[in-house]
């Protein structure tokens, strides 16, 4: 397994390396890891979409994100995040100490939600590749509920808890502001039951895409203002 990381980093390096060094006939860019930065701003707005999968008790389960912060000179971004799962968890045969659960058809389902602040480092970034190292400080709860002996759903547990989740990503982007994305990493938790640092705190993997909002919409926005200024340029000049 480190092989093939070894081997697809150094993939990369290789396809960044070439990219730099072929914008321009008459000087060399040099490869910096951890660059200082990338691109002319120093400040940019950061609004993005960032679905992940991971695991909850063994299940696979999808965590829409959200994640609203700043992005200085193109290397450091920091902000808040927000996710939640896409559906509950669902588990046939957990029994729960209530008397009314219905233990004929078992069925309780998990809900889980947290807030977080995260801090990413770019390690490598061209055009069109980018390797960086995001950690997050997370805070959330977890939400039980089991099927009464009626089909209700009630609760029956609801435990907060805090992680640390640091992580490694590469991203590719296809488009400025799109980006195939796969990460691993560990989460950590803490100030919690047993319990939940059981179910929750695990080795993961994500992969996907990555949508910055606002870079789409100046993108398309500045397209559709070049269309119209093109078109009313060509009718002023059939004229």
């Amino acid at each position: 397994m480190k092989s093939i990381i070894t081997y697809c980093l150094c993939c990369i390096i290789s396809i960044s390396t070439y990219s730099q060094s072929t914008k321009t006939d008459t000087s060399k860019t040099k490869l910096e890891l951890f660059p200082k930065q990338h691109g002319e701003k120093n400040w940019k707005f950061l609004l993005s979409l960032d679905a992940r999968r991971s695991y909850f008790d063994g299940t696979k389960v999808k965590i829409n994100g959200l994640r609203i912060g700043t992005e200085y000179k193109g290397v450091h971004r920091f902000g808040l995040g927000f996710y939640w799962l896409n559906k509950n968890a669902v588990f046939q045969d957990i029994t729960v100490p209530v008397a009314d659960q219905d233990l004929d058809s078992k069925e309780v389902r998990f809900n889980l939600g947290y807030t977080s602040l995260f801090y990413e480092r770019v390690f490598l970034k061209t055009r069109y590749w980018e390797v960086d190292f995001p950690v997050h400080l997370a805070g959330g709860r977890v939400e039980g509920f089991y099927k009464d002996t009626i089909g209700a759903f009630k609760p029956f547990t609801e435990r907060p808890f805090s992680a640390l989740i640091p992580s490694t990503q590469v991203k590719f982007y296809p488009l400025e502001w799109l980006a195939i994305r796969g990460s691993l990493g560990y989460r950590i938790l803490f100030n919690t039951g047993s319990e939940v640092k059981r179910t929750f705190r695990t080795a993961f993997y994500g992969y996907g895409l990555s949508v910055n909002v606002l870079g789409m919409y100046r993108a398309v926005f500045k397209k559709e203002n070049k269309k119209n200024s093109t078109t009313e340029q060509n009718n002023q000049e059939t004229r």
